[in-house]
């Protein structure tokens, strides 16, 4: 396993810890889809506000 799938694993491992129960998310992967979701609609509507 190299450096980056070790990060990955002790993130995820940190957000379903910290988070569990707290949040509307299953699991990490659906949080990190979320996010990854508002940070395309974020830079969407930066593009087209810029026309």
């Amino acid at each position: 396993m190299n450096e980056t799938e070790k990060l990955a694993k002790k993130i995820s491992a940190f957000i379903e810890k910290n988070l569990k129960g707290n949040t509307p998310f299953q699991n990490t992967s659906d949080f990190l889809s979320y996010i990854a979701y508002k940070e395309i609609q974020k830079k969407s509507h930066l593009s087209n506000s810029d026309k």
